[in-house]
């Protein structure tokens, strides 16, 4: 087709690959070879890592308190300003991606009337305003080849968010949420379109009052600041249905962000295709006026992984080529990740690997049974009735966070009504929740049998992989299956307070260190990536099933 389903076609790197030469080029390759348009940063002091700024801290001031951070701060303008270079020679659009309000703690040092009287850092005092406007401003003066910033407001990873705010001074107590988002967004406003760039404003929220209060306040300030939300509301769960701000932005256009590596799917050490619910989804939101989509490629939380390295790599090949073609047919999708070839997760994401490309029809129709089967296994697995059952993807190592993940910190609740309801540990709704895990430890086990019956023509990076796949999955879904059971009989008990629940719930307790010990076999001493141990940790079930047991002695 002449014209792409998206004009705005971004891969994101959030990691600190970013400042991987390897890596990015890798990603550029990719992004010029597969029709994408540009190239984003995701770093939360991407601007301070390159800007003081100059109207706070003169040169020679530098020299005298901190000479460390002038000679980091040049280095890193050096290296950023060799990224540009190699975009613009690519023909591909470059953005920074922040959260704010974020500064370097020099700041604080000489404006220490910046925190309030309780010592909390005070979230509306008027200098931030003046301080946003003026670093952006020094920021495209210094790099004029940025296409634009995309920044969260709203999020409590900022180092100032009103969200997070704990000053307790009067301004703070009287202070108006929608009043902080607008006034952030017009310092910086006026700096990047003042600089003839564009600002688009994420929806990182944990409320839908807090999601269209972002909404509401980039509309106030502008029409032509555009709002980046993720494909479901709050955050990249697979399980959540559409994220219903998309097409209700009213003049302001829309980007839609996608994980392809999978934060909340397997972190890549176990594959799952998300392609087709891609695919689904940017056929919706193109129709809701959508016009630009941003893949992301690994996360900022783990090191040496992304998608590069693992058989996800399919998703970053369906993101592509459906955000320019929206109609583009699964098989073509699928065809592509085979001609692109095959890589292991289990050795780290900045070794080289020769892909393993995959050219045997019955080969193909195994890898692609496999990763729509893996993630049926991760539907069923590690989220329970819709709801979020892992701590990015790990098994839980803390009793009290269970019903904390599913229900407050992940809630559901928000944008379904009552979901919550679904995972009460009731008589009715027990044994649901406890035949989807049986479930999907039951495909688990059959994708292990499929494997063990196939002889695909693979390297041997690739036969490891599959070997381990093999009997670490179903190790992993255990894993989940034996913390629900012990998380529903105990927050039963907890309610009831019944000598009878305790006791029912004491009995889930027997095979965490069976099963602990099968986790160590599998990743310990193997030379594997660190990621393959964070996803089958041992300890953490022997922590979990320990809280567990002081939860109950304390009934």
């Amino acid at each position: 087709m002449s014209v792409p389903s998206y004009k705005d076609r971004l891969l994101e790197i959030h990691g600190i690959n970013m400042w991987n030469t390897f890596h990015v080029d890798r990603a550029i390759r990719f992004a010029k070879s597969c029709n994408l348009t540009g190239i984003i940063f995701h770093c939360n002091e991407l601007i301070d890592k390159v800007v003081f700024p100059d109207k706070y801290f003169d040169k020679d001031e530098l020299l005298s308190f901190n000479p460390v951070r002038n000679s980091v701060t040049k280095n890193y303008r050096y290296y950023l300003r060799s990224v540009l270079d190699k975009c613009r020679e690519n023909g591909l659009e470059f953005y920074g991606e922040v959260k704010e309000i974020y500064f370097h703690n020099d700041l604080i040092t000489k404006y220490p009337q910046l925190r309030g009287e309780n010592g909390a850092l005070c979230a509306t005092d008027p200098f931030w305003w003046e301080f946003l406007e003026e670093k952006y401003r020094e920021f495209f003066a210094m790099f004029p080849d940025v296409a634009g910033i995309i920044v969260s407001p709203g999020t409590r990873e900022s180092m100032v968010s009103f969200a997070a705010n704990r000053c307790t001074c009067q301004r703070c107590r009287d202070y108006d949420v929608d009043e902080w988002y607008r006034s952030l967004l017009a310092a910086m406003h006026r700096a990047v379109d003042g600089a003839g760039k564009k600002l688009i404003v994420r929806d990182f929220s944990y409320t839908k009052a807090h999601q269209y209060a972002m909404v509401d306040a980039a509309g106030s300030v502008s029409d032509n600041i555009t709002m980046s939300m993720k494909k479901v509301p709050h955050d990249y769960y697979p399980v959540f249905p559409d994220n219903p701000a998309i097409g209700n932005c009213g003049k302001l256009n829309q980007w839609v962000e996608f994980d392809t590596w999978g934060q909340f799917f397997g972190l890549g050490v176990f594959p799952c295709s998300v392609s087709e619910d891609m695919r689904g989804r940017m056929q919706r939101y193109l129709d809701k006026g959508a016009t630009g989509i941003m893949l992301r490629t690994d996360w900022e939380n783990m090191t040496q992984s992304s998608v590069f390295c693992g058989f996800n790599m399919l998703n970053l090949i369906a993101g592509a080529m459906i955000s320019f073609d929206v109609n583009t047919d699964m098989d073509a999708v699928y065809d592509a990740w085979f001609d692109h070839g095959l890589v292991s997760p289990l050795i780290p994401d900045s070794y080289s690997q020769i892909p393993c490309k995959i050219t045997e029809g019955k080969d193909r129709e195994l890898f692609r049974e496999m990763m729509q089967l893996c993630w049926k296994i991760l539907e069923k697995g590690i989220h329970v009735r819709g709801h979020v059952f892992n701590r990015n993807c790990q098994i839980f190592d803390r009793y009290d966070l269970t019903y904390n993940i599913m229900t407050v910190f992940h809630s559901r609740d928000q944008w379904e009504p009552n979901a919550s309801k679904r995972v009460v540990p009731t008589g009715e709704n027990i044994p649901v929740m406890i035949a989807e895990k049986d479930e999907a430890l039951a495909m688990a086990r059959k994708l292990r049998d499929m494997i063990a019956a196939a002889s695909p023509d693979v390297n041997h990076n690739v036969k490891t992989y599959l070997e381990f796949v093999a009997e670490g999955f179903p190790a992993y879904i255990e894993g989940f299956r034996l913390e629900l059971i012990s998380t529903v009989y105990t927050k039963k008990a907890e309610i009831s307070q019944d000598p009878g629940d305790v006791q029912k719930a004491r009995e889930t307790l027997a095979g965490y260190e069976e099963l602990a010990s099968r986790y160590d076999s599998l990743v310990r001493n193997k030379g594997y990536s660190h990621v393959v141990e964070y996803m089958l940790d041992g300890d953490r079930l022997i922590r979990f099933k320990a809280d567990v047991s002081r939860v109950l002695d304390a009934i």
